[in-house]
């Protein structure tokens, strides 16, 4: 695979944690000492990635220089690129009300500069996805260089015991994903399951729905997308608190001819929504490590 068809991994790192009470990508894993982040690098590093983009609020640099940079392998490059609100694609926004960053849409916009010459793998920095997806989507690549690409996991391995979680409902045909909705507020009693879409009505859901857990594989064709996106975001005056997601973005790019391959994982997802959801992370990868 030539370098320009290699994907830089870009992690999603700005987010408030607001449910967690705290920065989510800087909680530790017990007696591992390290972050899920940490985890995260190293697959997409085992699977031949060698550049990092780390998407990022100003007020946690010097803790992420300090307990997780140290630790990534010394060959991989990495840039911190900044989420900054003003940082818009279309001019005289007013952000003074403006009371948390803009959502994963415009995390991704932030690093677009190292978005338009090779594809990229995007995640979050709070879930894990295990080393398979990183696989797939590397390998996604050396065969093609139009088509997007998705992991997704069964809808009942990615529920929170401790709470609803938002997720990216798919729908899925022939191996490529069509629709991607966002739901909030999923959650399990007994036997059913059931969100809360954006219209704000009560949906029930299956247990193997397939879902997005914000792990993508984008060509720099993501970038006028976003642009795109941001924009008729941005023209509907929104709330202060409302966010531009980027599985939004992908339905949208989807409606206009975009293909996008949907693989699954058979790996195992773990995430940090709520500070209970830490207990059995950090006792799966202190079982991995020992």
């Amino acid at each position: 695979m030539s370098a320009s068809q290699t994907p830089i991994l870009v992690v999603l790192a700005a987010g408030m944690g607001s449910r967690f009470g705290g920065d989510k990508q800087l909680a530790v894993l017990g007696s591992t000492g390290r972050t899920l982040l940490h985890f995260s690098v190293l697959d997409a590093y085992a699977a031949g990635v060698r550049t990092l983009a780390l998407v990022v609020r100003e007020n946690i640099i010097a803790a992420l220089q300090q307990q997780v940079l140290p630790y990534f392998p010394s060959d991989l490059t990495v840039q911190l690129v900044l989420q900054n609100p003003a940082d818009l694609p279309v001019a005289d926004v007013d952000i003074s009300q403006r009371q948390k960053p803009w959502g994963t849409a415009h995390a991704l916009w932030s690093a677009r500069q190292f978005l338009a010459q090779q594809p990229c793998i995007v995640i979050n920095a709070d879930d894990y996805y295990g080393h398979t997806a990183m696989q797939q989507l590397v390998q996604h690549f050396a065969t093609t260089q139009a088509e997007w690409a998705m992991v997704a996991f069964p809808l009942l391995k990615t529920l929170s015991a401790h709470g609803g979680v938002n997720r990216g409902i798919c729908q899925v045909n022939a191996g490529y994903l069509q629709a991607v909705t966002e739901m909030i507020q999923i959650k399990q009693h007994e036997q059913q399951f059931s969100g809360i879409d954006l219209n704000g009505d009560s949906i029930g859901l299956d247990a193997a729905q397939a879902v997005s857990m914000n792990i993508w594989g984008f060509t720099p064709s993501i970038v006028p997308a976003l642009a795109q996106a941001l924009c008729s975001f941005l023209a509907q005056q929104p709330d202060p608190k409302a966010e531009c997601y980027l599985p939004a973005v992908v339905d949208s790019s989807l409606q206009q001819g975009q293909k996008l391959r949907v693989y699954l994982s058979p790996d195992s997802w773990f995430g940090v929504t709520y500070p209970a959801d830490l207990a059995e992370i950090v006792e799966y990868f202190q079982q991995q490590s020992s």
